[in-house]
């Protein structure tokens, strides 16, 4: 037995608002499609044939028609991450602080004061 689609209440500044989304120039593709999902959810098109317009998952548009539900608009803009730092740099301090252990940012930050402490900002005759 097919599940009942999933209608969402969108008002019509919202649906500006994910229209105007769409169609800006410095809108990321990322955020076009969760906003096409969006449309189309509220569109009455079922979530399979959205994943097949917009060639995504069912996952994908079933994760953000539920973030959109929860979130709102804003849940659809998502926020730049750092990442996971890389293996080079993460060798690289291994390599110049060896004292480091897995928390890696606390042990780094102990390692630099201990670093700073020891070693003198100006050397006596860099002081004249």
């Amino acid at each position: 037995m097919p599940r009942k689609r999933l209608i969402l209440k969108i008002n019509s500044a919202e649906r500006k608002e994910l229209n105007n989304l769409i169609h800006h120039e410095s809108s990321s593709k990322s955020l076009v499609s969760r906003c096409k999902i969006i449309l189309l959810t509220d569109a009455g098109v079922p979530m399979q044939e959205i994943a097949e317009i917009l060639d995504l998952s069912k996952t994908t548009v079933n994760t953000w028609r539920q973030i959109y539900l929860a979130q709102g608009l804003e849940g659809l803009k998502v926020k730049r991450r750092r990442g996971r730092p890389s293996k080079i740099a993460r060798d690289i301090l291994f390599r110049h602080f060896p004292g480091l252990d897995g928390n890696i940012s606390l042990a780094l930050k102990k390692a630099l004061n201990k670093a700073h402490k020891s070693t003198p900002l100006l050397s006596k005759s860099s002081q004249l």
